[in-house]
């Protein structure tokens, strides 16, 4: 539980840190933010023990993607001018504290929202069949809701606000470009997915 408590309390710390203090990257506040709200219905999800559980699972859902979507920020790193041509790397402190400050928490918050996914679907009492057609679905939602809140510039809320347009772009508004980025970025999950499974598996056998 205090461990729990500690993750929260560092991740409100770091959203307010980067939202009031940082110009470099100062947009990891809100983009951490949302990525956390997932981990909160989530673990509503697993604590609380009556019928409204269940309430907790379609919010968990609709922000679920931006979890994934961090990995996406890792390309605003082309920014710093950490590296040089001629593969040189330059010694700048300023730029590799906003090297830290963009990677550790994708890292951090991409690998515990991705792992409590297990935890979840263990709540839910699936078989491994559905276990496995869960995380392909999720996955394939995941990227979709990606790709419009990359190059569509929609966000989760706007789901509830402008549903007819969010929807629009998530089933009729398709194209090469795009099957070819839901694709790869399904992968990349599922890849991630299949690396927490062994080392959850064994972690276990020790």
């Amino acid at each position: 539980m205090k461990k729990v408590a500690v993750f929260h309390i560092s991740v409100l710390i770091y959203i307010l840190f980067m939202y009031f203090t940082q110009e470099t990257f100062s947009f990891m506040g809100l983009n951490v933010f949302l990525a956390w709200l997932p981990l909160i219905f989530g673990r509503l999800f697993l604590r609380v023990e009556n019928k409204w559980r269940f309430l907790f699972i379609p919010l968990w859902l609709l922000f679920f993607p931006n979890i994934p979507y961090l990995l996406t920020d890792l390309f605003h790193l082309a920014s710093l001018g950490i590296y040089q041509s001629g593969g040189h790397f330059l010694n700048a402190t300023s730029d590799w504290w906003a090297y830290l400050t963009l990677v550790l928490p994708i890292v951090v918050m991409v690998f515990i929202g991705m792992a409590q996914v297990f935890k979840l679907l263990s709540a839910s009492k699936l078989s491994v069949r559905h276990k496995i057609a869960s995380f392909v679905i999720l996955a394939f939602l995941a990227s979709v809701a990606i790709y419009i809140g990359r190059f569509e510039r929609i966000h989760s809320i706007e789901l509830l606000i402008h549903p007819l347009t969010v929807l629009k772009l998530l089933v009729i508004d398709w194209n090469v470009a795009k099957v070819q980025f839901v694709l790869l970025f399904s992968i990349l999950q599922l890849g991630i997915w299949g690396l927490i499974y062994f080392l959850r598996r064994d972690s276990q056998e020790e």
